[in-house]
């Protein structure tokens, strides 16, 4: 499953008081026909030799013209797609955290 690593302290949104500390994070999208749009939720998972413990959950809302704006990569297209939700949710966080280095793995 792809997700999104970090290297430091990030928050989720602006202003906030909560902090999470080099989290991996996980994006699952769902798509609306009738708002066309995305709402992708994050899965904070602290990465650890056993199974990752999920200690937070975010969600996201992108229009689909925002996720359009993305080109998506790799094989088929529901991987294309994952590829291009990922991109704007790092682009998000980049957005909220400029000083972190966010990886799609």
């Amino acid at each position: 499953m792809a997700r999104i690593t970090t290297n430091g302290v990030i928050i989720l949104e602006s202003g906030s008081i909560a902090s999470h500390d080099t989290p991996d994070i996980y994006a699952t999208s769902q798509y609306s026909p009738f708002s066309e749009g995305w709402l992708v939720t994050l899965t904070l998972t602290k990465p650890t030799a056993g199974a990752a413990a999920i200690y937070a959950e975010f969600s996201l809302r992108y229009t689909k013209a925002e996720i359009d704006a993305y080109t998506g990569t790799g094989t088929g297209d529901t991987a294309k797609i994952e590829n291009a939700i990922l991109q704007a949710v790092k682009a998000t966080l980049l957005a909220l955290n400029a000083s972190i280095t966010f990886t799609i793995v």
